[in-house]
């Protein structure tokens, strides 16, 4: 007499179970990862971007004798046409909020180009100050001017 045995495929739910426990923790330890990571590249765009305006608006200084005029927030300044991208300048910042120059406006400077509104609190815009300046929002060339404002000097 021959009995034949079936082995039945596929996994048990006991198997299942700690296959999704496992993803669970590797998601845990993963995701706090790949913030901290989304955050710093953020910061560093965002450095990037306000050196370069920056260095648009010395370069027009330098070549009119004039500052970039005061404009509204989210206003692209005309005398940057041919420094900077419209476009760019438009789509405002990978720190939230817009772009802004101010000349004799919010601090002790005579221009400035900075972020309006972002985002990102003061964390992140450490992060910007110790990648640009001295890594105080309180002095140097980069500094927090008001509750939602940042900005980066261009000329005292």
């Amino acid at each position: 007499m021959n009995v034949k045995r079936s082995s039945a495929k596929g996994f048990t739910l006991i198997e299942i179970m700690i296959v999704v426990a496992i993803i669970g923790v590797l998601a845990f330890i993963a995701i706090p990862a790949f913030q901290k990571y989304l955050r710093n590249a953020r910061a560093a765009t965002f450095s990037s971007d306000v050196r370069t305006l920056a260095h648009a608006g010395a370069q027009y200084l330098l070549e009119s004798g004039w500052y970039v005029n005061n404009t509204d927030s989210g206003t692209f300044p005309p005398e940057l046409e041919g420094y900077f991208s419209e476009r760019k300048f438009n789509l405002g910042t990978s720190l939230g909020g817009v772009w802004d120059f101010e000349q004799f406006g919010l601090g002790d400077f005579s221009s400035a180009v900075g972020v309006h509104g972002p985002s990102h609190g003061d964390d992140v815009f450490v992060l910007v100050d110790q990648a640009i300046d001295d890594g105080n929002l309180s002095t140097g060339l980069f500094q927090k001017l008001a509750a939602d404002r940042y900005y980066y000097v261009i000329e005292d």
